[in-house]
């Protein structure tokens, strides 16, 4: 008589056979995963180590080259105190000054100076040399004054301790068109020119754009095409036209590259892409080589498909050798599985006994403890339940005793109008309302309910320190409304007060001011107290500034609040001088009541 299929699928001989059969194709799928990954990461290694190879090769080339020629605009521009360096301050200074004969003889002893200085460079257009206002001393072919400063970065040039401006290629007019881009492009290096700490002009070299393409543009072994584009701006410097590279590819590479070098798959419009990366650290520039996957892994895909069908052709040998073998192995655990339907009745106490000692008598006598130990964690689960009943009425009887107190204190305020002490009653009335706002389980508040609390908090501390100090608040409109974490003002107040005030010999002021700017909630609390050394401050904001310092430790939790709450760019930033003043600043997002649940 045949079974049904479904009790066949069903039974413990069906499913070993079943997971005997999954093991080994399991183990052959590995198998041959493993070995298709690591040929994988080999092809991928050696062609990741040949692109680096090539690029650090091509990219060392391209630095010495533009470094080469920032010597030169270094020499003009930084002040060393030789000759020359006197002689072009002495040209931009006293432009206005100078006779006409001196002025020319400068003029030419300094192009004669960039003559000498320049000659021989092969891929240098031209060096010019410029004040503010535009009078100019050039040599080659030089990029106009105004198209120089119509390049979007030129602007930072004036702000600049000395250090190299690296402008991205653009057009020299000189030597081109923007009807054919492609030449006349030019790399520009810039230097300010200081003196007495302000720039006074600058120094500014073209390099021929073609010093790129003779160095980078070239295919690699595997197909590999270039990519060379700006870090910061993520405009493409070299682009190969046969790489077909859409906007959304160019965008995802650029986005792609987090560190000085590396390599990372793109899936590009183009298909799956392997590209190893390095960036400039004098240029910012990125160069990266990009292989096709398939072009890449080709080798590897032919071999893989080759072991697949021979783990399929041992799979099916298998399952024979399975179904017979499962046979013999199954009678035990049929005995099993009619035990087994005992327990299914929910009877902890039953034992099974067997006679046999192989595995499967090993797993009968599992099973028998395991039956005992359900029993005791039942017992143990009830006993907990019980336990944590009790402990619900201790928390609930723990609670009454803060009420207790804030009734307490209103009863002493009530008492205190009796008779007339309205210090007393200021200072019950005050803490009172500390107390219900500490009692209050909502993490946010709005900003008038924690300046509420903060009134109540000041209200009490000039008892303490006898009227010592004056407290002004400030509300942009419209910012009592938003939504801020609870408790957070007291200690930057605490602070203030304490470190700040507390040290005065004279009176003391503290103000508030809430205001928004740049979409974010700023709380600013600035008093006039004796402030801090940059020695105090600096200590302040090391990151291990909350780990013995319990002065400023309040500092730390709330700073470290923020941050676990929004992330960045909210914290807290401290601002002091020596005897004058000390500035604490607090930035949230800005919250409604319904956006501040997301953060609960």
């Amino acid at each position: 008589m045949h079974r049904p299929l479904r009790t066949r699928l069903n039974s413990i001989k069906f499913k070993l056979s079943a997971a005997i059969l999954l093991l080994f194709v399991t183990f052959m799928s590995v198998t041959v995963y493993m070995w298709y990954a690591n040929s994988t990461a080999d092809a991928e290694r050696q062609a990741g180590q040949a692109a680096a190879a090539m690029i650090n090769v091509s990219s060392d080339n391209l630095e010495t080259s533009l470094r080469d020629i920032d010597k030169i605009v270094a020499l003009l521009s930084v002040d060393t105190g030789e000759y020359m360096n006197d002689l072009v301050r002495k040209y931009i200074e006293r432009y206005d000054t100078m006779d006409k004969v001196e002025l020319i003889h400068t003029e030419r002893e300094i192009q004669d100076y960039l003559v000498n200085v320049s000659m021989f460079k092969h891929y240098l257009a031209g060096v010019t040399l410029s004040d503010l206002a535009g009078h100019t001393i050039e040599y080659g072919v030089t990029t106009p004054l105004d198209a120089l400063r119509s390049q979007p970065s030129f602007g930072e040039l004036t702000g600049m301790e000395n250090e190299a401006l690296l402008l991205p290629p653009h057009l020299n007019p000189r030597l081109g068109s923007s009807a054919d881009p492609q030449k006349g492009k030019v790399i520009t290096i810039a230097r300010p020119i200081r003196s007495g700490g302000r720039a006074i002009g600058f120094v500014a070299a073209d390099v021929d754009y073609e010093i790129v393409e003779d160095l980078f543009a070239t295919n690699i072994r595997n197909s590999g095409h270039m990519l060379i584009f700006n870090t910061q701006t993520g405009q493409p410097v070299l682009d190969q036209p046969e790489l077909g590279l859409a906007p959304s590819d160019l965008e995802q590479l650029v986005s792609r590259p987090h560190a000085d070098g590396g390599s990372f798959y793109a899936r590009l419009s183009t298909g799956n892409t392997f590209a190893v990366y390095r960036t400039s650290a004098f240029t910012k520039w990125t160069t990266m080589v990009l292989i096709p996957k398939a072009s890449l892994l080709a080798d590897s895909s032919s071999t893989r498909d080759k072991m697949l069908n021979v783990s399929l052709l041992f799979s099916a040998v298998a399952v024979l050798l399975i179904l017979s073998m499962s046979s013999l192995l199954t009678r035990n655990l049929l005995r099993l599985g009619r035990a087994l339907k005992e327990v299914a009745k929910n009877n902890l106490d039953v034992a099974i006994e067997t006679k046999s000692q192989d595995e499967i008598g090993q797993l009968y006598h599992q099973f028998n403890s395991m039956t005992r130990r359900m029993s005791n964690l039942v017992a143990e689960v009830r006993s907990t339940e019980r336990e944590r009943s009790r402990a619900e009425i201790r928390a609930l009887q723990a609670q009454i005793n803060p009420h207790f107190l804030h009734n307490t204190l209103n009863t002493i305020k009530f008492l205190s109008i009796l008779q007339g002490a309205d210090n007393i009653k200021l200072v019950a009335e005050s803490l009172s309302g500390l107390m219900y706002a500490q009692m209050d389980g909502r993490p946010f508040v709005s900003v008038d309910e924690e300046m509420d609390s903060l009134r109540s908090y000041f209200s009490i501390q000039k008892f303490r320190y006898s009227d010592k100090f004056a407290v002004h608040f400030s509300l942009e409109e419209g910012v009592g409304k938003l939504m801020i974490p609870k408790m957070l003002l007291q200690p930057i107040a605490e602070n203030a007060l304490l470190h700040g005030i507390a040290p005065l010999k004279t009176q003391g002021a503290i103000q508030i001011k809430l205001f928004t700017s740049e979409a974010q909630l700023k709380i600013r609390v600035q008093d006039n107290g004796v402030g801090m050394s940059p020695a105090q401050l600096e200590a302040l904001e090391a990151p291990e500034a909350s780990i013995g310092s319990p002065d400023h430790i309040g500092l730390a939790n709330v700073r470290s609040r923020i941050r676990t709450l929004f992330g960045e760019p909210y914290g807290l930033s401290v601002w002091s001088e020596a005897q004058r003043f000390t500035t604490v600043e607090m930035s949230f997002p800005i919250l409604s009541e319904e956006e501040a649940k997301r953060y609960v």
